[in-house]
Order: structure tokens, then C-alpha cells, then sequence
């Protein structure tokens, strides 16, 4: 069988979901090498994977040689008297024959690389080394069926919805991105964003299939062929481009997270016993590991479910909020500042989720019905505006959504049957999906 290689970014969530590959792909008889960052290596080999070092990716692009507070003056001057040694130099700041190297001596047969990772992208297309992109969003593929994951905006609702404003929302953003793209050159920065461009042309890759992109990667690409970990049939109902392959979400349900201390382990088990005992509904708010919680939101949603009995809540904050930011804090709310996710969204009847792709796929695993609250980071709106379509979920406004609205939401969806049928049909839909063989999706091209 074949010796692939996994290249992912430091994302939590992207990390998670490339275990559930991996040990799939291992399954079916692949060796796997993970090509690993110093700060993402120690949680692969923690969950048993085989990791081989690259230098950390260079997304702050800075030229050594210039002023680090530099004057726009001073860019000026230095970017024309450098001008013919800006390539050469930023080849060594990227670290380009670096990774070169480490490729030859991995020298895998296939390598996945996450779509964000373009040092590595280019480097193994320069030594012709198979190459397939991976990612957890959704398709950003224009499209005037299929708005952007960028924005809430969902077909057929309002104006927004309308083909006519599907088109204008792409326009402003494409506008808004390009325009970033031309202010950046006239300030000499970015240089990463050019660097990568004319290395594709040195290595004879067809630039054409490069779009300037709305998500973080710098660019997306048309031509490469892209692995994306969710599934078609939660996209909005649009032609999809010829280059993605779906091979539905990826659920890693024996990830080890040491960053769970015991204390809590044992704090959850007693909220699951008064859960079961009291015949309570169980709700877990979330904020993630990215951004940083909304306060006056999260203070809402407890104001949402202090007065109801019925109801218990695990409200996990992330590393990033202190518990003393809540002045009051319900009896029935229980504050976390990290859970093992998997174990609580099983156990739970309801997730209040910031619309992060990987939390969302675990709710689909589990089964768990959504209150879909973007943090407006990302994709999140997009993620949002999708799974309320399919009716997996009610779509909330963080910002402006009252306790009262949020109450009333969590009741809907226990009350109304219909977010449970669709939940039932995209995780049969997604057992589906688990069923197939990644070898002959991931090979098919390969000779």
C-alpha cells in the first residue's frame, strides 16, 4: 500500500478531524507520516500518530533586513533598493528549499496537505510529488446558487437570497479582497502573498488556477484537487466544482485531550448523574478554542435557562475568558474552562455551538440538535446559514438575540419534532459516508 504524508495547520479542530483520516487511511493499510509543526507535535504523537519535524510555517512574513517599525517612507526606499533580491530572500524567510528537503526524505507516495499550508503546497508540486488540499469548510466555489461561507446569506431568503443578491454579496466581497490585495502592495507588505505567486510561476504551475481568496489561505485553487471533510449534501443545492471531493465529516472518537484536568472529569460525572437521576435536559454551551467568548452573550443564555428546572447547563468558555468575568453565574449553569467535547455533546440534549465547523460535525455524529450562535469569525456564518437550512438547527443573532429569544429558541427545538427528524437523516447520511473507502476517492487520479 502507500506511504501518505498529513500536513495540518494548528488548528484544534483541524487536527481532530485529520486523526479520524488518518487512522482510516491506516486501517486500510497506508503507512501515515505526519509532517509536524513544533507546536502541534507532541498531540500527534499523543494520540498515537507517526510524526516527522518541518520547521514552523512562516505566516508573519518579515524581512530581517527591514526596520521592524519601519515608516511607509522607509518601505518605499527599501523595496525599490532591494527590489532584485526580494525573491531570493524571501525563498529563505518561507523556507522553501527547507521543506523541499524534508519532502525528498519522507518522499511520500500521496501528501494531504491543509489548504492553509501553501509552503508545503508548492514545494511538493515543484518535486512532483501527488498532491491533494484538505479542509473542513465548505466550498467557497462562486456561485450565484451558493453564497459564500463568509456570510449568512441563505437561498431564497429575502433579497439577499435572490440570485441578483448572491451576485452582489460575491461582487462586494470580491471587491473588498481585491481591494485589500492592491492596499497591501501600495504599503509593501504582504509579501508572502506575491512570494507564493512567483514561485508557482518558477515551478511551471499554472497561476490561473490561483484565486486571491476570501477565507484565510492566501489563495484557493481551481485546479488541484481539494478533500473536503463534510458532506455534499449539507452545501446549498448549487453544481459543484469539479476539483472537490467529499468525504463527509471526520469524527475522531478515541482523540486523547490531556488538557482536561481530572477535577473536571469528575465535577461532569456528577451533572450527568443529577442529569439522569432528575430526568433533566441537558444543554452544553461552547465558544471554542479560536476566538475568544462574546460575554454578553454567554450572560444571556444563562439568564435564558435560570428560571427553568428542567434544564441543566455546561458552559464551556475556553482558554481565553476567566471564569471570575461572570459576576452571577445560576445554580444550573456549571462553568468549564475546557471539556472533552465528544463526551459532553453526547451526553447532551441540546448544543449551543459558535458555529465552528468540527463542533458542528460532532453534533451531527451525536445526534445533537443546535442552537447555531456565529462568533462571526470565519466561516461560522456560512456554517450557521447551512445547517438551519437543512433544519438541523434554528439560526440565532449573538449581538442582538434578547435571553427571552434564546429561551424560546432552546424551547422550539425540544418541542418541535422536526429538528430531530433532520438530525436522524444527515447522521444516517454521515454513517454513510464513514462506510466508504478513502483509498479509491483519494487514489482515483494517481497513477
Amino acid at each position: 500500500m502507500a506511504h501518505i504524508a498529513i500536513v495540518t495547520g494548528l488548528l484544534t479542530g483541524r487536527i481532530n478531524a485529520s486523526f479520524e483520516m488518518a487512522s482510516r487511511l491506516g486501517n486500510e493499510g497506508h503507512t501515515i507520516t505526519y509532517l509536524c509543526q513544533p507546536k502541534s507535535q507532541k498531540r500527534i504523537e499523543e494520540n498515537g500518530f507517526n510524526c516527522f519535524p518541518v520547521s514552523e510555517i512562516t505566516f508573519d512574513y518579515k524581512d530581517p533586513r527591514r526596520k521592524a517599525k519601519a515608516s511607509w517612507v522607509d518601505k518605499f526606499k527599501f523595496h525599490f533598493a532591494e527590489i532584485k533580491s526580494h525573491y531570493k530572500e524571501g525563498k529563505k524567510i518561507l523556507k522553501l528549499e527547507e521543506h523541499k528537503e524534508v519532502l525528498r526524505t519522507v518522499n511520500p507516495d500521496l501528501i494531504l496537505i491543509d489548504t492553509e499550508i501553501h509552503d508545503l503546497i508548492f514545494t511538493a508540486v515543484a518535486l512532483k510529488i501527488p498532491v491533494k488540499l484538505i479542509t473542513t469548510w465548505f466550498s467557497d466555489t462562486i456561485s450565484l446558487k451558493s453564497p459564500s461561507v463568509r456570510t449568512g446569506i441563505i437561498p431564497g431568503k429575502g433579497f439577499s437570497g435572490t440570485k441578483l443578491g448572491v451576485f452582489l454579496s460575491w461582487l462586494k466581497m470580491r471587491t473588498k479582497i481585491n481591494a485589500r490585495v492592491i492596499l497591501s502592495k501600495l504599503r509593501f507588505e504582504n509579501y508572502r502573498r506575491w512570494m507564493f505567486k512567483k514561485y508557482a510561476q518558477e515551478i511551471g504551475f499554472d497561476t490561473r488556477g490561483m484565486l486571491v481568496n476570501t477565507l484565510p489561505p492566501l489563495y484557493s485553487f481551481t485546479k488541484l484537487p481539494v478533500v473536503s471533510m463534510s458532506m455534499s449534501e449539507l452545501e446549498f443545492p448549487h453544481k459543484f466544482a469539479e476539483n472537490i471531493i467529499y468525504v463527509g465529516p471526520m469524527v475522531y472518537v478515541d482523540r486523547k485531550d490531556k488538557t482536561v484536568i481530572e477535577e473536571d472529569v469528575q465535577r461532569l460525572e456528577l451533572i450527568y448523574r443529577e442529569q439522569r437521576e432528575k430526568n433533566k435536559r441537558l444543554i452544553y454551551c461552547e465558544v471554542g478554542s479560536l476566538a475568544k467568548g462574546h460575554l454578553p452573550f454567554l450572560k444571556k443564555v444563562m439568564e435564558a435557562v435560570q428560571d427553568v428546572n428542567d434544564y441543566i447547563m455546561i458552559m464551556s468558555i475556553g482558554p481565553k475568558m476567566n471564569k471570575d468575568s461572570f459576576e452571577f453565574v445560576p445554580d444550573n449553569v456549571y462553568l468549564f474552562n475546557w471539556v472533552p467535547q465528544l463526551q459532553v455533546i453526547e451526553n447532551s440534549d441540546l448544543c449551543i455551538s459558535h458555529c465552528g465547523i468540527n463542533g458542528i460535525n460532532e453534533c451531527v455524529h451525536f445526534k445533537t440538535p443546535m442552537l447555531l450562535y456565529s462568533c462571526k469569525y470565519t466561516e461560522g456564518d456560512g456554517n450557521s446559514a447551512r445547517f438551519s437550512y437543512h433544519g438541523l438547527g434554528i439560526s440565532g443573532d449573538i449581538i442582538h438575540d434578547s435571553s427571552e429569544q434564546i429561551k424560546q429558541k432552546i424551547a422550539r427545538v425540544f418541542e418541535e419534532p422536526s429538528f430531530e427528524n433532520s438530525m436522524d437523516h444527515f447522521n444516517a447520511l454521515y454513517l454513510n459516508y464513514k462506510t466508504r473507502r478513502l483509498t479509491p476517492l483519494l487514489f482515483e487520479d494517481i497513477e
